[in-house]
């Protein structure tokens, strides 16, 4: 099955759109969080501090033309067989890994549910299988969306 998503018209993702929070919210090292755009629900991410960026677990990703010649990115997530998901906005970026290796990877701008409330997020697609959370959340997002890290909590 291929879910087909499109972005919505009130859906702005230029980081600048987005005023800092007034007050923080402390949260743990790993939250219980949904991709609602994205049909993921009930996922365990962990609180990455030392992570620029968030990224998510995909494996399957690959450019695919329809039949009037647009691009776009079709990935599967959480390396799903049966989940595959086709997006017509997407870029790609340079990032450094944990081990200081750089590459190129795509990038989507979806939705993220924490404690009930929906945030925007740039999660960059990577295959995760190797590790053992297939989400990280990073230093951008929680500094933009005004979280703490208390590391002796765990929100999950």
């Amino acid at each position: 099955m291929v879910l087909l998503f499109t972005r919505r018209d009130n859906m702005k993702f230029t980081w600048t759109n987005y005023k800092k929070a007034e007050s923080a919210i402390t949260i743990g090292s790993f939250l219980n969080v949904n991709l609602p755009m994205l049909g993921i629900e009930e996922l365990t991410a962990k609180v990455d501090t030392g992570a620029f960026n968030g990224a998510l677990h995909a494996t399957n990703m690959r450019e695919v033309k329809d039949k009037n010649d647009v691009t776009h990115l079709r990935f599967s997530p959480l390396g799903s067989k049966e989940h595959t998901i086709q997006l017509d906005t997407y870029h790609r970026r340079r990032v450094k890994s944990s081990n200081g290796v750089t590459a190129m990877r795509y990038a989507i701008d979806t939705e993220v549910e924490i404690l009930g409330r929906i945030y925007p997020i740039t999660l960059t697609l990577t295959n995760r299988s190797a590790m053992k959370y297939e989400m990280l959340i990073g230093r951008k997002f929680l500094r933009l969306h005004g979280f703490l890290v208390d590391v002796n909590s765990r929100n999950q």
